[in-house]
This record gives C-alpha cells, sequence and structure tokens, in this order.
C-alpha cells in the first residue's frame, strides 16, 4: 500500500457545506435474552416467549429432524396461525442445546436477507473492510455449508423462493427454517404445515391465560374467532386486563364495525371476527393506557419485523418502558428475546394505519420525529444501528405514498447514503440511479434532494473509475444547481469540489489542483476564511496537490491550514486533528521521514488525548501511521502497531469492523514470505 493510497482512504472527505458521512464497520451485538453459550453465535432478534404459550407438540416434532445435516422445513401457513411463534420457540430450543450457530434473519425482502447474512458474516469474523453487502453474505453462506457443529438458520417470513434459494446452504451440518405462506417453499424441503388451533389447543390457550375456568365460555369465544392464534390472544390479553368473562368481551367483539375498517386487505384470509378482536384491543388500549394512541400509530408504519426499543424511547425512561410492557402484556406488541425491540403483527399495523383516512399521514409525521431522533449523529457507531436505521427508514418511506416530507427525505438520503458506502462500487451507482428516479417523481427534477443525490451519483460513478460518466453528471449537477439556486449555494459548491475530487481519483490530479484552488476562493468568499469548511478544502487542495509531485508548496500549504485551524477551531478540535494528520501525510511524501514521523506521534497523542484510545478516529490515525511506517521499510514497528489498533478495535468496536479487519490483513502481509 502507498502512502498516498492510505491518504485517500484516511483522510475524510468532505462535501461542501457538510461533512461527507463517512460510515462505520461491522460491530454488532448479539441479540440474545440468555446468554450464549461459549463458542456460540446467536445472531437476529429472536422473539421472546409469549404469555400463555401454547405447546403444540406436533409441529416441534416436525422441525426437529433426526439428520440435521442440510436439512430444511418450510413452516407454512395462513396469516396469524403462529408460523414465527413456532420457529421461535424451536430456535430458543437450539440456542439452549449449545447449536454452533443460531440465526434469525427476516426474509420479506432482499436486503433484509442480506443485511441479515451480513451481519452474520460480521459477527463470525469474516466480513472485511471492502466487501458489499453481498459479498459479505456470501461469505456467510459458503461458511455455514463449511460447518461440522450443528446451526440453526431461519428466515422468516420469506415471501419469493427464487429470492431466498441462492442463500441456503446444500452443505454442512445446518437446519433452516423457513416461515411462508407460499406453499411453493415444499420445493425447497419438507412441510412443516401450522393450522389453527384445535378447539382443545384454543380452550386451553385461553383458560390458562385467563384463569376464568369456563371451558365452555372459552370455546365459544375460539369458534368466533376461527381459533386464529393471533385473535385468540388478543381477547385472553383484554380479558385478563379487565377481568371480564368470555361472553362479555363476545358480546364487545361482535359490537365493533366491520364496514370503515381494511377496506384494501378484503383478500387476506382473516375472518371478520378477526379484525375486530384487533379492533376492539387497539380502540380498548387507547382508551385505558395514555400514549398508546401515538406510540401504536408510529409503530404501525415502522418495520413489521421489529422496532428497536431505543428508536420509541430512552432506555432510561422509564414511562417508556412501561407503555410498552402494556401493550405487550395486551398482546400488541411482542418482544424480542432480549426485550431490545419490539414487534406488532402485520393485520395490527394495517388496522392502525386504516381506521381513517389520516391515520397513516400522522403516523408517518409522528415515526419521522422518532427517526429523526435516533438516526446515527457520530460517523462511528456500530454497523447495527445503522442497519436499524436504515430498515426503519425505508419502512417509513414506504408509507409516505409519494409525499415528500421533509425531514424524511433526510432521512432517506442518510440511508440510501450508509447503504450506497456499504455496497460494491456498481451497487452503490443502482442505489443512487433509483433514488435519483424515486426523488424526481416524487420531488421533481429541480428539488434540491435530487440535486443532491445526483451529485452523489456522479460519486459513485467516479469511484467505479467511469470518470467520464462521473464528470457528465457533475457538470449537469452544477449547471441545475446555478440555474435553480445560484452559484453561492452549498450544494452548487458541492457538485464543483465533487468535480475536482473526480479528476483527482482518477489519477488525474493535476486537472484537480485548479479547481480545488477555486473551491477555495469561493469558500473564502461565501462562508469567510475561517469557516470549517473552507479549512477542509485547504486540506483537500494542500493533499491533492501533494499527489502532483509538487511538495514544497503541499507542506507550506498545509502548515498554513493547520495554523489557521489551530487559531480558528481550537488545537482540540477534530478538524485540527485531522488538519494535522494531512500534514504529517504531505511532510511523508516529501521524504522528511523524521519530521512525519514526530508529526504522526503528536497527531497519535491528540487524538488519545481528546477522543480517547478506542476512538475510532484515533484508531484510523493510528492505522495511517502503521501504513507509512511500513512504507518506509520499519516493518516491526509497523507490525507492532498494527497489533496494537487490532487489539483495541477487536475489544471496542468488533471483530468485522472496517479498522480491526484493515489491521488483520496488514498483520498478514507483514507475516508472509517478505515479512
Amino acid at each position: 500500500m502507498t502512502q498516498d493510497a492510505a491518504g485517500e482512504r484516511a483522510v475524510a472527505a468532505e462535501s461542501i457545506g457538510e461533512r461527507a458521512i463517512v460510515i462505520p464497520g461491522d460491530h454488532n451485538t448479539v441479540h440474545v435474552g440468555t446468554s450464549a453459550a461459549a463458542g456460540q453465535l446467536v445472531v437476529g432478534d429472536i422473539p421472546q416467549r409469549p404469555p400463555a404459550f401454547q405447546e403444540r407438540p406436533g409441529i416441534m416434532s416436525g422441525l426437529r429432524a433426526d439428520d440435521r445435516v442440510s436439512v430444511v422445513r418450510s413452516v407454512t401457513g395462513a396469516p396469524g396461525v403462529g408460523k414465527t411463534t413456532m420457529a421461535a420457540a424451536y430456535a430458543r430450543e437450539c440456542q439452549a442445546a449449545g447449536f454452533a450457530v443460531v440465526a434469525w434473519i427476516h426474509a420479506e425482502t432482499h436486503d433484509q436477507i442480506v443485511t441479515g447474512l451480513g451481519r452474520l458474516a460480521g459477527r463470525a469474523g469474516l466480513r472485511e473492510s471492502g466487501d458489499s453487502a453481498v459479498e459479505a453474505a456470501e461469505k456467510a453462506h459458503d461458511w455455514l455449508a463449511a460447518q461440522t457443529r450443528p446451526c440453526l438458520l431461519v428466515f422468516d417470513n420469506a415471501a419469493g423462493v427464487a429470492g431466498l434459494r441462492r442463500w441456503v446452504p446444500a452443505t454442512g451440518n445446518v437446519q433452516t427454517v423457513i416461515t411462508t405462506r407460499d406453499l411453493a417453499f415444499d420445493r425447497l424441503g419438507a412441510r412443516v404445515p401450522v393450522e389453527v388451533f384445535t378447539e382443545r389447543e384454543s380452550v386451553a390457550f385461553l383458560e390458562r391465560a385467563t384463569g376464568l375456568g369456563d371451558p365452555a365460555g372459552a370455546a365459544a369465544l375460539a369458534r368466533e374467532l376461527g381459533h386464529l392464534a393471533l385473535a385468540l390472544a388478543q381477547a385472553a390479553a383484554l380479558i385478563e386486563e379487565r377481568g371480564t368473562p368470555y361472553a362479555a368481551y363476545l358480546a364487545s367483539l361482535r359490537r365493533v364495525p366491520l364496514d370503515r375498517n381494511l377496506r384494501r386487505i378484503e383478500g387476506d384470509a382473516y375472518p371478520g371476527s378477526v379484525v375486530q378482536a384487533v379492533i376492539l384491543a387497539v380502540e380498548a388500549a387507547e382508551a385505558e393506557v395514555p400514549g398508546a394512541a401515538e406510540l401504536l400509530n408510529a409503530i404501525s408504519v415502522l418495520s413489521p419485523d421489529g422496532v428497536p426499543t431505543g428508536l420509541l424511547g430512552p432506555a432510561e425512561d422509564d414511562d417508556a418502558r412501561d407503555l410498552l410492557a402494556a401493550l405487550a402484556r395486551r398482546s400488541l406488541l411482542s418482544w424480542s428475546q432480549d426485550r431490545s425491540s419490539v414487534v406488532a403483527h402485520r393485520v395490527t399495523q394495517r388496522v392502525l394505519r386504516e381506521r381513517d383516512p389520516g391515520a397513516t399521514r400522522r403516523a408517518v409525521d409522528r415515526a419521522t420525529v422518532l427517526l429523526t431522533a435516533y438516526r446515527p449523529t457520530d460517523m462511528w457507531v456500530k454497523r447495527d444501528r445503522w442497519e436499524s436505521f436504515v430498515t426503519q427508514t425505508e419502512a417509513l418511506y414506504g408509507h409516505a405514498a409519494g409525499r415528500a416530507v421533509p425531514d424524511l427525505i433526510s432521512l432517506r438520503q442518510l440511508a440510501i447514503a450508509y447503504k450506497g458506502r456499504h455496497s460494491s462500487n456498481a451497487e452503490a451507482v443502482q442505489l443512487y440511479e433509483d433514488c435519483l428516479a424515486d426523488f424526481t417523481r416524487v420531488l421533481g427534477p429541480d428539488h434540491e434532494a435530487t440535486l443532491n443525490v445526483r451529485s452523489d451519483l456522479a460519486f459513485s460513478y467516479s469511484h467505479l473509475r467511469q470518470p467520464e460518466r462521473a464528470i457528465e453528471l457533475y457538470q449537469q449537477s452544477i449547471a441545475d444547481h446555478i440555474r435553480v439556486f445560484g452559484g453561492d449555494h452549498p450544494g452548487t459548491l458541492k457538485a464543483y469540489a465533487g468535480l475536482a475530487g473526480a479528476h483527482s481519483l482518477n489519477n488525474d490530479p493535476a486537472s484537480a489542483v485548479p479547481m480545488y484552488e477555486w473551491a477555495v476562493t469561493e469558500h473564502t468568499r461565501i462562508l469567510g476564511s475561517a469557516h470549517r469548511t473552507t479549512l477542509g478544502q485547504r486540506n483537500l487542495l494542500a493533499l491533492t496537490i501533494s499527489h502532483t509531485g509538487d511538495n514544497p508548496r503541499a507542506v507550506a500549504l498545509m502548515e498554513a491550514a493547520l495554523a489557521d485551524c489551530e487559531r480558528e477551531l481550537g488545537v482540540d478540535d477534530p478538524d485540527t486533528l485531522m488538519a494535522g494528520r494531512g500534514l504529517a501525510m504531505v511532510v511523508g511524501n516529501a521524504g522528511d521521514d523524521d519530521r512525519a514521523t514526530l508529526l504522526y506521534r503528536e497527531c497519535v497523542a491528540g487524538y488519545e488525548r481528546v477522543l480517547g484510545a478506542g476512538n475510532m478516529f484515533t484508531l484510523q490515525t493510528k492505522a495511517v501511521f502503521a501504513d507509512y511506517l511500513m512504507v518506509t521499510g520499519r516493518r516491526e514497528a509497523a507490525r507492532e502497531l498494527y497489533a496494537e489498533i487490532m487489539e483495541i478495535a477487536e475489544r471496542v468496536l468488533g471483530a468485522g469492523h472496517g479498522v480491526t479487519e484493515q489491521a488483520r490483513e496488514q498483520l498478514r502481509e507483514l507475516a508472509g514470505p517478505g515479512g
């Protein structure tokens, strides 16, 4: 690796007017309710055992395979019969039995499958910093296919055989369980049908949940509800909460009108009484539990696969936790096994959205406020937080129905930026192409967000090494920004700087230099010489000049930029620290190894003092210094520093984080024949 290459990776590119989003690597939390056994990986939000869980031995027997090597079971049935509940019970059983891997993956869309398998790859230490989401998922698949210890892989709510088939391991000691409504999944493995409860199961469930001691009344209610697990759970929770007899609940149920509800889902296989049970439970909660209406409405437009509790309220907010617990007791929500997320059944979400014409609009507005507060604000947060944010944003955006909600548009841009940074260059281009088409349709071609996405698309083409297309898009973006917003708009300046970056990234720094010079001039004119974005452009100009070989000028410019950062921002400001790192890089490129080494040491010490030894910026700066040591022939010193980086990064950031992976890769290289 050259020092220039290290610098390209290390120096945070800055958008004009705002810092570019820098996406972290892997660092995932195992979502389990009980401690995982030594060497056991439990990944994903396995649903918690519900209250008054109804044992169904026949289904569990069908899931248990005598020969667990590459076994596939498709758990099929109508909505609301309890497919996910039974798959979760089996997952908890396999976890308790010490399976090497228990992975729970939402599988309604391709993105969910890839994200879930990518999380497994990160937890298993397979994911490298440059892997796209699909590449990481493929690594997880291949790793599972080679396992000799028992593993369980659950794909929940799968929607299409063709999209899932490639991700089901054909070898290895892996049992795959697929929950689905689609009987076509029988082609992948043995079917385990889940039907409605038998009358005996229904009565046992209701009696155990309510304690009423009225089997005849329970049987009458169960028949009215079609013995459907979802409806029985809603009914039992409300009966137990209110202490009413079955007959009184049944009378209330029959008074709920249906003609105003769920007009768009008449084709679903739900008896009218099931919808009535959900409506009754929802309206009772809204009347009796303070805050329930607002919270349930927000959840109705978020992901049906689960919503992090942190999105719905701070962990230390006892009132928020009590509200979730109250709704879970009423079976309107269910907990994940570790209570880090809650799930509302899809039919409950639809009832909430479709009760009146304005319900979805109000829900989207409220959920946007919650998601705005939840969005990652630190560039170096854990990957699972980002992926959760993306999942919730995409679900919410889908319910906006083409309505231009400004804050939601901003969230959508942030989510797309994250996905773009964790995709291959080709995948990123397609993401931005799709987003540009969507924003053009919803917002119009001249909306600020649409023009901003065009610049982001240009950036992706630049990294795909298609400079002609990148330059064409940047030039179009510049012209449109000037036409709509004027030459002084931040988006105009961002596009100009992007154009310079496109030339620099495509090995044409000589063309980029005058563009960066113009950017510095314009930033100075519009924002002032002391603005941090102006100072950032001066840093990029100096680095680009260094890449042309004019090191004396680059060093002089970077020294001046650093002095101004120290004066205007303070010596401990992160942008000042970054300028110090830039100075070390250009001094190193100039061949002054002694001074560069001293500057790197001072820079590392500054990061440790200000941000701490385990901070992402600190570890990244150490990695740039280690790269420099290796490039300049000090391999033993580089080896020691990489080992230090890996030890801290693995402990603080996780085994699959990009910094950890980079250090591991460099240590492997140093241990090779030339090491």
